[in-house]
C-alpha cells in the first residue's frame, strides 16, 4: 500500500524544523510495512505543492491540519486530489482537524483522526491493509450522509516511551538546517496539560492527563540527535517542569553522559519549586527558557485562568537571568474588554523583564473559550488572517493593530538585539534572536499579500 503524509502549505511558517507528529506516523507506517513517504510543503506555494502530490497515485494520503491559517489550503487539497484520483483515501489530523472536523469532512476528506493520533493511525493502516472499513475505529470522525459521526476516543498513550524512537536515519534534515542557518530540531518529553487556560486548545487536543517520557528515553533521544551534530534542540512541552523530579532526572543523565547539546524549553513560573533545578538545567546544557506571562494585569490573568501571578513571573525571570539563561517572555494583548492602558502595561512589563519578548494578539483559536463566542467560524477569509495580528477581538481594534506594529518596530531597532543578531557567537542564542526578526518579516509579508488580495482581488496561489 502506497501512503503519503503531507505537511501542508502554511503562510506563517516561522520555525524551519521537521514535523514531529508526521515523523512519528511515518515511522509507524514503516513498522507496518507501508510504502510510505513524507512530503513537507510548508513553504511551498499551493499549486506547486499540489503538482508534487499529484505526480504519483497513492492509496492513502494523510494531510496534517494543525493551524487554522493552514485550513484553507487543506480544504482545497482533498477536492483537487479527488478530481484526479477519486479512489484515493484522504484523511487528516491535528488541532484544527480535531476541533473543527466539519471544515474538512465537507470538503471530501474521508476520515479525521482526532486527538492523539499514533494508535489510531496504526489501527487505521491495519484495517486498510486487510480490506476492512475503519468506520468502527476509536478516534475517528467520518460522514454518514450529511451527518458527522464521532467514534469514541482512543485512550491517551500512558507510556510515551512506546512511541517510535526516532534515530533520524529515515529523514534528510539537511534542507531544514540549510534554510534555518542552524542545525536545530524540536523534541517533546511530555503530553497533556494540568491547566485550563481560556485561550488555549491544548487540553481539548491532548487532555488533562499529564504523561511524560522517562529520563533514559529522553537521554536516548538526545544521543540520537547528537549524531546530527546539532547546535540547538527545543523541547516543545507546554511546561517541562510539571513533573519537576523527572526534569531533574533527565538533566542529570545529560550531565552524566556528557551529551553537551544546547537546548531550550518552556516553564510555568510556579512549576520549579526547588531553585537547584534551574542550576541542574543550566549545567545540562539549557541556554534558553520561554515563560508566558500573557498579561501583566491581574484582572486579565484571572480571565485567562492562568495559575500564577505577575509576581511569580517576575521572580522566575530574575532567577533565570541571574543564572545566565536567555529569557523569552511572552504576552497577549487584545482581550475583548482590555483597555489601552492594560495593553501598554503588558508591553512595558515585557520590556523590563526579558531581553527577548514577544506579543501575540488574542485570537479565537479552535477549542478555546473565544472560538465558541466568535461569529465568524468557518469563514475562510478570516482563517487566512490567523497568525498575522489581523484577527482582533478587543474593542480598540485599530489601536491594537497599530500598537502591535509600532512596538514591533521598537523591538527590532534596539541596538542590543541588532548586535546579537549580527555578532553573537553562540549559535543557539544567535538563532533565537534572529528568528524574531524572521517572524516579523513573515508577518509583514503576509500582511502585504492580505492587502493586495483585499484591494486588488488577487487570487491565492
Amino acid at each position: 500500500m502506497r501512503v503519503l503524509l503531507v505537511a501542508p502549505t502554511v503562510d506563517t511558517c516561522y520555525e524551519r524544523v521537521p514535523n514531529m507528529g508526521l515523523m512519528n506516523l511515518y515511522l509507524i507506517g514503516k513498522e507496518v510495512n507501508c510504502d510510505i513517504e513524507l512530503m513537507d510543503l510548508t513553504e511551498v506555494p499551493y499549486l506547486r505543492g499540489l503538482e508534487r502530490i499529484l505526480s504519483k497515485k497513492y492509496d492513502l494520503i494523510g494531510i496534517s491540519c494543525n493551524f487554522t491559517n493552514a485550513a484553507p489550503y487543506c480544504m482545497r487539497y482533498a477536492r483537487d486530489i479527488k478530481e484526479k484520483y477519486p479512489d484515493t483515501l484522504i484523511i487528516s489530523g491535528g488541532n484544527h482537524a480535531t476541533l473543527v472536523p466539519e471544515d474538512l469532512l465537507f470538503n471530501r476528506y474521508d476520515y479525521i483522526v482526532y486527538g492523539e493520533g499514533e494508535v489510531t493511525f496504526r489501527e487505521f493502516l491495519h484495517k486498510i491493509f486487510n480490506g476492512q472499513s475503519p468506520k468502527d475505529l476509536k478516534g475517528v470522525y467520518y460522514l454518514k450522509g450529511d451527518m458527522i459521526i464521532k467514534n469514541p476516543p482512543q485512550q491517551p498513550i500512558e507510556d510515551l516511551d512506546t512511541l517510535p524512537l526516532n534515530d533520524y536515519s529515515e529523514f534528510n534534515l539537511e534542507p531544514y538546517f540549510k534554510r534555518s542557518g542552524l542545525r536545530y530540531i524540536s523534541m517533546e518529553t511530555s503530553r497533556g496539560c494540568i491547566y485550563n487556560c481560556a485561550f488555549c486548545s491544548t487540553v481539548r487536543m491532548w487532555g488533562h492527563k499529564y504523561r511524560h517520557k522517562f529520563p533514559q528515553r529522553i537521554l536516548e533521544e538526545f544521543k540520537a540527535a547528537k549524531k546530527l551534530k546539532l547546535d540547538f534542540i527545543f523541547i516543545e512541552d507546554d511546561d517541562v517542569a510539571i513533573d519537576e523530579q523527572n526534569l531533574r532526572n533527565f538533566c542529570e543523565l545529560l550531565i552524566k553522559e556528557n551529551v553537551n547539546i544546547p537546548w531550550g524549553t518552556t516553564l510555568n513560573p510556579r512549576s520549579v519549586r526547588d531553585d537547584s533545578t534551574l542550576d541542574i538545567m543550566k549545567e545540562s546544557g539549557c541556554i534558553k527558557v520561554n515563560i508566558c506571562i500573557e498579561s501583566a494585569n491581574p484582572r486579565i490573568l484571572k480571565e485567562y485562568r492562568k495559575p500564577y501571578t505577575v509576581r511569580d513571573n517576575r521572580i522566575m525571570c530574575k532567577k533565570l537571568l541571574e543564572r545566565g539563561f536567555l529569557v523569552h517572555n511572552h504576552g497577549i494583548i487584545g482581550f475583548p474588554n482590555e483597555t489601552i492602558r492594560e495593553s501598554l502595561n503588558t508591553y512595558f512589563y515585557l520590556i523590563k523583564t526579558s531581553p527577548i519578548w514577544h506579543i501575540s494578539v488574542l485570537e479565537p483559536r479552535p477549542g478555546s473559550d473565544y472560538w465558541y463566542r466568535w461569529n465568524k467560524q468557518h469563514d475562510i477569509s478570516q482563517y487566512r488572517l490567523f497568525g498575522k495580528a489581523e484577527v482582533i477581538l478587543g474593542k480598540h481594534k485599530f489601536i491594537i493593530y497599530l500598537m502591535y506594529r509600532i512596538f514591533a518596530l521598537f523591538y527590532f531597532l534596539n541596538p542590543t538585539r541588532v548586535g546579537k543578531v549580527l555578532f553573537e557567537k553562540n549559535k543557539g542564542i544567535h538563532y533565537n534572536y534572529k528568528i524574531q526578526y524572521y517572524v516579523a518579516y513573515r508577518t509583514l509579508k503576509a500582511n502585504f499579500f492580505i492587502f493586495l488580495r483585499k484591494y486588488f482581488k488577487l487570487s491565492e496561489q
